[in-house]
């Protein structure tokens, strides 16, 4: 069994969505339905894209100029990023993601799916004019963190993008880290980039997990987890958050990921799909987790096939 937040946090907001996208997706499965809950899973929607977008020049050409020291060119930056957008509309636009044969890894960095091409929504030039003025933003308001940057610089041995995983009560626990590296005073330090307009949202739990795996994982043996760093930047907030760590801090969301197992496999066992009975899968309690599933059509179908038609047909009027 594998456990991460975003499984956590798809589990919470719907049975049927979690299904779906963490036991039943399979990119290497011969069944058509396992292969068609993966295809979807890949979907993203405008606002998920723009971020995906940032974190891929960060992990690349950002880190690229922070480990030979270059000072952070926005301009620069948001070309790259720019360009990558436009290859990655156009291939979503042409669907070429639901053609036979076709990969991630074939596709490289072009690959892309976005809701709202699979479910046949118009994306106007202005929305996209919108996510390419937000992901400028982005690189503006990162150049302006002086303060943090120069922190950032003044580290070594900078990673992105990686992944790491500990067991806890018989499951791996798997985490991806935004950028991790040494700091000016031996620390480690942690950065998660957001792309997130809301004040409301509370990303504690995912850096304190981010803490555990860094402390657990094997990878820095002699890493003291309270002395881990642990920085939230909010790149179209504009906002740099310090997440404090505790032995006590570090205890509570150790426990919250227990909790989250036991849940789990009250829900779906040891994650065999062999298992699972779809029937058996509550629809989500409110009409926006519909709306904005990856797994919609998919789910309506198997609502309308085994023979559920009032759920069906919530779902439709959720979705129109």
């Amino acid at each position: 069994m594998k456990w991460s937040v975003s499984a956590h946090n798809s589990m919470r907001r719907c049975q049927r969505l979690f299904v779906y996208g963490q036991v039943v997706a399979s990119h290497n499965a011969r069944d058509p339905l396992r292969h068609e809950a993966y295809l979807l899973k890949q979907l993203q929607s405008l606002s998920t894209w723009q971020g995906s977008i940032v974190h891929r020049v960060l992990a690349t050409s950002f880190l690229a100029d922070v480990r030979a020291g270059r000072p952070i060119d926005p301009v620069a930056l948001n070309a790259t990023a720019h360009d990558l957008a436009r290859r990655q509309f156009a291939f979503s636009a042409a669907r070429k993601y639901r053609e036979p044969g076709q990969t991630k890894g074939t596709a490289g960095d072009a690959y892309c799916a976005l809701y709202e091409h699979e479910y046949g929504e118009d994306i106007s030039p202005e929305r996209l004019d919108l996510v390419l003025t937000t992901i400028t933003r982005c690189f503006e308001h990162l150049a302006g963190q002086e303060t943090f940057l120069a922190q950032l610089y003044a580290g070594s041995a900078h990673l992105a993008e990686l992944p790491l995983n500990f067991t806890l009560a018989g499951a791996t626990i798997t985490a991806t880290l935004d950028l991790v590296y040494q700091g000016a005073n031996d620390q480690l330090v942690v950065a998660d980039w957001k792309v997130a307009g809301s004040e409301t949202s509370d990303y504690s739990w995912q850096l304190l997990v981010y803490a555990l795996a860094v402390a657990r994982c094997g990878r820095w043996p002699t890493v003291e987890a309270e002395a881990i760093e642990l920085y939230e930047a909010n790149l179209l907030r504009n906002q740099v958050r310090q997440h404090p760590v505790s032995a006590q801090r570090l205890q509570e969301a150790e426990d919250f990921i227990y909790r989250s197992l036991v849940e789990r496999e009250a829900l779906v066992g040891r994650d065999r799909f062999d298992d699972l009975d779809l029937d058996e899968f509550e629809v989500a309690e409110r009409p926006g987790t519909c709306y904005h599933c990856n797994f919609a059509s998919l789910c309506l179908r198997q609502l309308e096939e085994a023979g559920r038609p009032e759920e069906a047909q919530m779902i439709q009027e959720r979705l129109w």
